[in-house]
């Protein structure tokens, strides 16, 4: 779906739908005249552009960007859709345009179990008529857009372009407000920027300019037609895809969010590195191309720089810069972390908030060296309905603490079912294998009572909550969650697929234990170990 930033309240919306048609802005206007709250309860697309020529719509295809989304509260989505007095009342169910003697009213189809409903709306242009396309969707959230991602990354290469041509010598990061590049940073952020992002900003450029030393002319290159990133990103989908199960993602092989280079340069860059991959797709492997990229690296020609959130001081770290007959290898234990069974831990307490437990576990790695590694596995959408897959995410703590990146769960599973480990393992990250529901967990009841037993005592057994560390307490902690308002179906199905990781990660032997969790370590920093050596070379600004 295409980028979509919510802020127009009210007015606003009015007046954006009357730049494309005054009957169309009269139906929004009508329709903030009519819902049960209109203040505070719609929120629409601020960035929609009504694309210049028709273009083929399949109607209730949400992930189609060419339909203008709005949100809005329960009381007024159901006033939209259903309401005698809705201005959209008028129009049909179906996904084409319905004409009434003799004049075209429109359509709508309900999407996302109607919690969206898209209309088909006629505008007029000119002399034309043409279709124009809303999504109202049904949200408790209407709230204003924060930037996310793709904004705080623009912000990091904003500061560092000009923190690299300007020779700025801040001192604070109270310094960036006052100078000329924090207009681009409200452009970035539409609107003023977080403080905790200025502070980052400051620690990032700081270690940027000690430690990563780009050249003075470099730019600093995140994504847009005919960007290095673009250019590295589809080669490596292309080529190695499916030869390394990329899922079609350039960050399966390298997250680098920047790419420093010389605009001079990229065309010899480039040249280089399609030789590099140079070949039938299947038939070439990714080192040389690695290698290629790990010598650009070191001579500063391109160095792809992989951004996390900092606090008032920042790290820089290379990565994966090593030959490849130095990778790790992880089937020697002289390399692994040892793993506890009380190092996992499933708390099973109730939350008098919500009358249930909640749904993540964790893992914590001592790394022995002051530092150590935290995962938290739960729902990729903790809020959704009916169940939802897993997430891994990892978190270094200690001297230097951040948030590493995800640990890609298939590859996760792969491991555990890999040679030596367990290859008939139960556990799959796939909610519907779960119970969803109290009735088909009390059918299963015997295998998950065989399950946390083990947990409990397997090795001293695992670390629980305060109050319910026995079996008996476990299920009876898990019966009460089930139904309640906040589980939504997903809340305990979470809650026992990590139980389940959890077993037949226990079932393995310690010295297999700590090699799994070990492999899981470098694979979510994307860190090159011998079973998964094809990660590329990046720099890691933490």
């Amino acid at each position: 779906m295409a980028k979509v930033w919510y802020s127009l309240r009210n007015g606003n919306i009015v007046k954006k739908a009357r730049t494309w048609d005054p009957n169309l802005s009269k139906m929004f206007l009508d329709t903030l005249k009519g819902v049960p709250v209109p203040r505070g309860g719609m929120i629409a697309d601020e960035d929609y552009n009504l694309p210049a020529q028709q273009k083929p719509f399949t109607l209730g295809a949400t992930s189609n960007p060419l339909t203008w989304r709005v949100k809005c509260n329960k009381e007024n989505f159901n006033w939209i859709t259903t309401s005698a007095s809705s201005p959209w009342k008028k129009l049909k169910p179906g996904t084409a345009a319905v004409k009434k003697d003799g004049i075209t009213t429109g359509s709508y189809k309900d999407t996302e179990g109607g919690k969206e409903r898209t209309y088909r709306v006629p505008i007029k242009q000119g002399n034309k008529t043409r279709d124009f396309f809303v999504t109202f969707r049904n949200s408790s959230k209407i709230e204003k857009s924060t930037a996310g991602t793709e904004e705080q990354e623009k912000g990091s290469a904003a500061i560092f372009h000009f923190a690299v041509r300007q020779n700025t010598k801040w001192q604070r990061w109270e310094d960036i407000v006052s100078s000329d590049v924090y207009d681009d940073l409200v452009k970035i952020f539409k609107g003023d920027v977080p403080e905790s992002w200025l502070i980052s900003y400051f620690a990032q450029q700081k270690v940027l300019l000690d430690e990563v030393e780009p050249p003075h002319m470099a730019e600093f290159d995140h994504s847009g037609p005919n960007s290095f990133m673009e250019f590295v990103s589809k080669l490596v989908i292309k080529k190695f895809n499916t030869m390394y199960s990329l899922g079609g993602k350039k960050d399966s092989w390298n997250p680098a969010d920047i790419w420093i280079i010389k605009k001079a340069d990229q065309p010899g860059i480039v040249a280089q590195l399609e030789a590099a991959a140079a070949g039938k797709a299947g038939t070439q492997t990714i080192h040389e191309f690695n290698d290629v990229l790990r010598n650009l690296y070191k001579t500063g020609k391109v160095m792809g720089i992989s951004l996390k959130k900092t606090g008032r001081i920042a790290y820089y770290e290379k990565v994966n810069m090593q030959e490849s007959a130095l990778i790790p290898d992880t089937s020697n234990p002289d390399f692994n972390f040892n793993v506890r069974m009380s190092d996992f831990t499933v708390n099973f307490d109730i939350d008098p908030s919500t009358d249930m437990f909640s749904q993540d576990v964790k893992i914590k790695v001592n790394t022995g060296s002051g530092k150590y590694f935290s995962f938290q596995i739960k729902a990729n959408d903790s809020a959704a309905r009916n169940g939802n897959n897993l997430k891994f995410e990892p978190t270094l703590s200690g001297a230097t603490s951040a948030r590493l990146g995800k640990a890609p769960v298939e590859i996760v599973t792969e491991l555990l079912t890999g040679p030596g480990m367990r290859p008939n393992s139960g556990f799959t990250n796939r909610y519907q294998n779960y119970p969803g529901n109290l009735n088909a967990f009390e059918g299963q009841e015997d295998v998950w009572k065989k399950k946390i037993d083990h947990l409990l005592t397997h090795e001293g057994g695992i670390s629980t909550g305060d109050t319910n560390k026995t079996t008996e307490k476990a299920l009876e902690a898990i019966k009460e969650s089930y139904g309640k308002p906040m589980d939504r179906g997903t809340n305990v199905r979470a809650k026992l697929m990590g139980i389940d990781f959890f077993y037949e990660v226990s079932k393995l032997p310690s010295d297999k234990r700590n090699e799994f969790m070990t492999d899981m370590i470098y694979l979510s920093q994307k860190k090159a170990f011998k079973k998964k050596d094809y990660f590329g070379p990046f720099g890691k600004i933490f």
